[in-house]
């Protein structure tokens, strides 16, 4: 487990100025979603606790890591269809 802490701060410290802010905007936005009642709510009594930031966190890294693979993924997709695409045109021109 302590690798996992080791490598992800390492990659988080290589992370450009544009992806620590895009990072920092999913946060906020799952912050905002999940607690807008705590944050713009009626009652100033209800505060915003570090369960709830923790959990706000994880969550927004579990988004990003599912949107990063759905990118992947998408990427991947073009590269065999290209390949197909390369493929069934030789075929077709033999014929």
């Amino acid at each position: 487990m302590t690798k996992s802490y080791i490598q992800f701060t390492e990659l988080f410290s290589r992370l450009s100025p544009y992806e620590l802010k895009h990072l920092s905007e999913c946060i906020l936005c799952k912050l905002e979603a999940g607690f807008e009642e705590k944050l713009c709510g009626s009652c100033n009594k209800i505060e915003l606790t570090g369960k709830d930031i923790k959990f706000s966190i994880t969550e927004a890294m579990q988004d990003i890591a599912v949107a990063l693979r759905e990118r992947e993924l998408q990427l991947q997709r073009m590269k065999l269809n290209k390949t197909k695409a390369l493929v069934f045109a030789d075929r077709k021109l033999v014929a």
